[in-house]
C-alpha cells in the first residue's frame, strides 16, 4: 500500500463524506494512515482539499491537517506554514460554525507546537480571530504544562 499511498489517502478522504456507517470506517482507515505514512505525502494530498466550497470536505481535511501538522517537527512546520496557511485562513472566514471551529483548533495546536514563533503569521487573522486562537491556545497549553504559552518560549 505504500506505493499507491496517495490513491487510497484521496479514496478514503472522498468516502469520509457519505453514509455514516461508511464513513466511520473510513475516518478510522484515514486515522491509521494518518498516523502511519509519510506525513509530507498525506500533506501532498489534504493541502489540496483545503480551498474547497464543501463543508464536509473543508473540515475532514482541517481535521487532517491538524493530526499531520503534529506528525512534524517544528522546523517541518515552520517550512510547511506557507503551504497551507493562507487556506486555512480562507476557511477562517467560511460561513459554516463548523469549519470556523476545525480551523481554530489547528491553529492552535500549531500555535502550541511553535509557540511565540508562530505569532507573525497570525497577521493574517482579524482582532477577534486572534484572540480567539490566542485564548484558547493559552487555556490548552496551561492544562496540558501548566503554563500559558506566553510562558513558554
Amino acid at each position: 500500500m505504500e506505493e499507491s499511498i496517495e490513491i487510497v489517502l484521496e479514496k478514503l478522504l472522498h468516502v469520509t463524506k457519505d453514509v455514516a456507517k461508511i464513513s466511520n470506517e473510513a475516518n478510522q482507515c484515514l486515522n491509521v494512515l494518518l498516523a502511519k505514512y509519510d506525513p509530507f505525502r498525506c500533506l501532498a494530498v489534504v493541502v489540496p482539499l483545503l480551498v474547497s466550497d464543501d463543508e464536509k470536505t473543508l473540515v475532514v481535511g482541517i481535521n487532517c491537517l491538524t493530526k499531520l501538522v503534529g506528525r512534524l517537527s517544528e522546523e517541518e512546520l515552520m517550512n510547511q506554514l506557507p503551504t497551507f496557511l493562507p487556506a486555512l485562513f480562507d476557511a477562517f472566514n467560511n460561513q459554516s460554525p463548523d469549519v470556523r471551529k476545525t480551523v481554530v483548533f489547528c491553529l492552535v495546536d500549531i500555535y502550541i507546537m511553535l509557540g511565540k514563533a508562530f505569532v507573525p503569521y497570525l497577521e493574517g487573522l482579524n482582532s477577534t480571530q486572534l484572540r480567539l486562537v490566542t485564548i484558547y491556545a493559552n487555556r490548552i497549553s496551561q492544562a496540558r504544562s501548566g503554563a500559558p504559552i506566553d510562558s513558554n518560549q
